[in-house]
């Protein structure tokens, strides 16, 4: 078997027959959506599911890549803690330059800077990340040959680890069955590897609770209205409670401006529970962002805007660990991503006399040179679109080839990016806003199987939870970070049609896969 003849050939029936026992395992399992709202201005039904949209087979993909995806997890939890913990690194990339064009941006580190002026309740970050990756594969090279590149890096509301782990376990439930045929050798157990996501990610939320030291605190999941990806946060939720004897409460950012208040001594974080008013109000260790990462999620028809940022400022203020805090989310932005790709910025963020621990778990946030050599490899060409040089050089080759581009905001959660044919005319746009911007204009803000040519895209999810502190850093910074959990804990392999830009699955654009190694 080769990358290019997958799946397997099969007959009607036996399609049939494996959609049937697919389609039952997903709504047995949990692998499952709330359905779209049947009418504009109505709601999700909470008493209904779909099945998540899945993959019928795994999907074959290089072994040595994904082993080195799982090694540079680590590298890159501990390169983010050292980031978000260099508030000079923060003010000159995100605040000389993103907050000034940004306004999304700009509030999100308005608030970081009042917080930090005011004295900062909780050193402690928590960081549930995941690290995307596409595998660039040179005409005519061999499997061997090829290498994965960085996509992106998140930092805040990293998802689908409870739904990836349902889909790899659908597919060893096919294959453990023989439901899949059986003359396709490499169809074999050894070769689809377990996704600890669901475990891991809870797990990680479990270590911030543990480390904020109340015995009789909860969790609080931060989360969107009507939210039909709900299926994929309360397998956390219960994990923690089963595994781990932590509560933890899901709430939509709308309805907590009333319920919160901070203890006037210590700064704890106090949330009254809506089902449970009169009952006394419960500390709140962890806060858990699945939502706040992009405009739409401070904007609600009954709530002002205002009040949400409000919310927002206040949790930030607290005693309890954030996930992500203010300045981790500000670290995740794209611009960074693009300043990291430089050797020399990333440089900075070495050690002195580390000792080389490449593709393996470090101890500390300590990256020797073969840890950043081995981070640089991982990166693909990333350009500016700003007013120094390389920027515009950059705007040149986004007008003369623009179908070697894609165009990225300072935004998560899909659909998003401009590509190919599409980048001129939306920087025509962009230069018409900016034109009136100087002339003092307003600016205006299923059941079936489907066959065909796709594309994957690999998450790999990472935990940490750091401080500042630790490390005698090249570059000076405020001294590094001092680590105290950082694992790799699970993946996410998400499918689409080659002809589809895009690749979120909330947005309706991919499918979650799971892998076959090869």
């Amino acid at each position: 078997m080769t990358l290019n003849n997958w799946p397997p050939s099969l007959t009607t029936e036996q399609e049939s027959h494996l959609l049937e026992l697919a389609t039952d395992y997903t709504l047995a399992s949990g692998l499952v959506y709330r359905p779209p709202a049947i009418a504009p201005g109505t709601t999700p039904s909470t008493t209904s599911a779909i099945h998540a949209p899945y993959s019928l087979f795994p999907t074959p993909f290089p072994r040595h890549l994904f082993q080195q995806a799982q090694q540079l997890q680590p590298l890159y939890n501990a390169l983010y803690a050292h980031v978000t913990t260099d508030h000079p690194f923060l003010d000159e990339v995100v605040g000389g330059a993103v907050a000034k064009v940004d306004e999304f941006q700009g509030k999100l580190y308005e608030l970081w800077k009042q917080v930090e002026q005011e004295g900062v309740k909780q050193p402690l970050h928590l960081g549930l990340f995941r690290s995307d990756y596409l595998v660039h594969a040179l005409p005519g090279a061999a499997t061997a040959d090829h290498t994965i590149k960085q996509v992106e890096f998140n930092t805040i509301s990293s998802s689908f680890g409870s739904l990836s782990s349902k889909v790899t376990d659908l597919h060893r439930y096919l294959l453990k069955t023989n439901s899949y045929p059986t003359d396709v050798p490499e169809l074999k157990l050894e070769n689809l590897p377990p996704n600890p996501a669901l475990k891991g990610l809870a797990a990680g939320l479990a270590a911030g609770h543990k480390a904020y030291g109340v015995a009789r605190s909860a969790i609080l999941m931060v989360t969107q209205d009507n939210e039909r990806n709900a299926f994929d946060q309360r397998p956390l939720e219960y994990e923690l409670l089963e595994t781990h004897g932590i509560a933890l409460h899901r709430i939509p950012l709308s309805q907590l401006g009333p319920l919160l208040t901070l203890d006037p001594t210590t700064s704890a974080l106090l949330l009254t529970l809506p089902h449970a008013p009169n009952s006394p109000p419960t500390e709140i260790s962890v806060v858990y962002y699945r939502t706040g990462y992009s405009p739409p999620d401070y904007v609600h028809p009954t709530v002002p805007s205002s009040t949400l940022w409000s919310t927002r400022l206040l949790i930030e203020r607290s005693l309890a660990i954030k996930c992500p805090t203010l300045a981790l989310q500000l670290s995740g932005c794209k611009k960074v991503q693009q300043v990291l790709s430089s050797p020399d910025r990333l440089a900075s963020f070495s050690n002195k006399g580390s000792t080389p621990s490449t593709l393996s778990p470090p101890p500390t946030a300590a990256l020797s040179q073969l840890d950043l050599d081995a981070l640089l490899d991982s990166a693909t060409n990333l350009y500016p679109l700003d007013d120094t040089p390389a920027g515009n050089a950059a705007l040149e080759l986004a007008y003369a080839h623009p179908e070697r581009f894609v165009l990225k905001p300072q935004r998560e959660g899909g659909g998003n990016n401009i590509y190919r044919s599409d980048i001129p005319p939306f920087l025509d746009s962009l230069a018409e806003e900016d034109k009136k911007r100087r002339e003092g204009e307003p600016r205006e803000g299923k059941g079936k199987g489907t066959k065909g040519e796709v594309v994957s895209e690999l998450g790999v999810y990472g935990v940490c939870l750091f401080r500042a502190g630790g490390g005698d850093r090249v570059g000076g910074g405020e001294g590094g970070a001092e680590v105290l959990v950082n694992e790799t804990v699970g993946q996410l392999l998400r499918t689409k049609g080659a002809e589809s830009d895009e690749g979120g699955v909330a947005v309706g654009f991919s499918v979650i896969d799971s892998l076959l190694l090869v």
